[in-house]
């Protein structure tokens, strides 16, 4: 991994006559209006923006093992003043999860104790909703969809319209498993029906592990009929069960971040799209990168969270640890044949 850092170095001078500062003028004048060019910017609505600004925003979630309090934990991004995109650093963290997640009774913040949390346009409306899901356990999976407010927060789950709980028995792939986790795979079926799919991992120890598409039924918070998916782990292996997927879009499409974390292996996706066989079974088409061989190898990750930070085109991650310290790793220099430039920005307290 290379960190990448800038230094400012101090130049002191004197003029001790007139002249000397006249002479300088033109020279500082042609410095002074030399701006740096400032990238493209997508065009459209930008994944992960929460309020609109233009730049992506951080998401977390907090409870026992992640150093925060219980709750969703929102953090809008940090434009940067030359060229108004993502730095990486984002505001303070507010609690937007205090009035739990709409299905318990009292509502408490400990609603997201355990769950995993990212955004989306999941009710087909012009802003980013919450998806909040639980992995089976003593009383099966679950999960729902809260309705965003559009300013960093979501909507009051309790009142009428705006949570949707998801059928996660509608889940269940060929063996009657849950899926481990979840990530948004956008329209990469090209449905175009402005709902996002789901892609996700499921299996046992005796049939062993393999990813899933999960298509959404035109509907808030319906997936149903898993289409099993035929690819291999980024290393042409079977074991899925070792691997996590984080994703985003960009204007070449869906982008899918994949992570082992005992091995620290790191892949990227791009132009994911995926092909349906009709028989239950399906493929994802994609252009494979790999970003680093070694990243944050066995280290515990409390959020993973994919996005075009600086709105190169490039897609990014954000990461929030166990201690509850965040850093951005900003991805360039992506080749087929060779790792990428990864950029770390210094770790600090999200909330």
């Amino acid at each position: 991994m290379t960190k990448t850092f800038s230094s400012r170095r101090m130049l002191t001078w004197t003029a001790p006559v007139a002249l000397a500062l006249a002479a300088l003028a033109p020279a500082l004048s042609a410095q002074a209006s030399a701006k740096p060019t400032p990238p493209t910017i997508t065009v459209g609505p930008i994944d992960k923006d929460l309020n609109g600004d233009g730049v992506p925003d951080l998401v977390a979630v907090g409870g026992p093992g992640t150093g925060l309090p219980s709750g969703v934990w929102s953090a809008l991004g940090v434009k940067s003043r030359k060229t108004g995109v993502g730095t990486g650093q984002v505001q303070t963290a507010t609690n937007i999860g205090l009035n739990g997640n709409g299905v318990t009774s009292p509502p408490s913040p400990t609603d997201f104790d355990g769950a995993q949390v990212f955004t989306g346009r999941f009710t087909g409306n012009d802003r980013q909703d919450f998806l909040n899901y639980k992995p089976a356990g003593s009383v099966g999976a679950t999960g729902g969809i809260i309705v965003g407010a559009g300013d960093g927060t979501m909507t009051n789950p309790n009142l009428s319209g705006n949570q949707f709980s998801i059928m996660t028995d509608l889940m269940l792939d060929a063996y009657g498993n849950s899926p481990q986790w979840l990530a948004s795979a956008f329209d990469a079926r090209g449905a175009g029906n402005g709902l996002p799919d789901l892609v996700g991992v499921s299996g046992d120890a005796t049939n062993g592990y393999r990813p899933n598409y999960y298509s959404n039924a035109a509907a808030p918070a319906l997936y149903w009929n898993p289409t099993a998916l035929t690819n291999p782990t980024p290393t042409g292996g079977t074991d899925w069960q070792n691997w996590t997927i984080a994703s985003t879009e960009t204007a070449s499409g869906a982008a899918f971040f994949l992570r082992n974390a005992g091995t620290g292996a790191l892949y990227l996706w791009t132009g994911v799209t995926m092909v349906d066989n009709g028989d239950g079974t399906g493929s994802l088409n994609f252009t494979q990168y790999q970003v680093a061989a070694n990243w944050n190898t066995g280290v515990a990750i409390g959020t993973l969270e994919a996005a075009d930070i600086n709105l190169d085109g490039t897609p990014d991650l954000w990461t929030v640890m166990t201690d509850g310290t965040y850093r951005a790793y900003l991805i360039s220099g992506l080749s087929t044949s060779g790792t990428a430039t990864v950029t770390a920005t210094r770790a600090q307290r999200l909330a």
